[in-house]
C-alpha cells in the first residue's frame, strides 16, 4: 500500500498554484462571513482556530467580525 500521510505530500504545488492570488488560497470575504452564520451563540469567549490561515485574509475577516480570541497556524511562515 502506498503511503499517502502528509508528509510524503508535495506542498510545493499547493504554494506554486496560490502565489499569485491575493489571499493565497480558496474563499473570500463573503465565504468566511457567510460559514460564521451558521454558528449560533458565538460568545465573546470564543476560541477559534484558524488552520491553515495562509497569508490571514480570513483571520482577518473572523477578527473583524467575532469578538473571540483566534488562534491562526499554517505550515509555512
Amino acid at each position: 500500500m502506498e503511503d499517502t500521510s502528509i508528509h510524503k505530500f508535495d506542498f510545493t504545488l499547493i504554494n506554486e498554484y496560490f502565489a499569485g492570488l491575493e489571499r493565497q488560497g480558496p474563499g473570500s470575504p463573503e465565504a468566511t462571513i457567510r460559514a460564521l452564520g451558521f454558528i449560533d451563540n458565538l460568545s465573546n469567549e470564543a476560541k477559534i482556530a484558524d488552520l491553515g490561515c495562509g497569508t490571514g485574509s480570513q483571520t482577518m475577516v473572523l477578527a473583524q467580525n467575532t469578538k473571540g480570541t483566534i488562534t491562526a497556524l499554517d505550515l509555512f511562515p
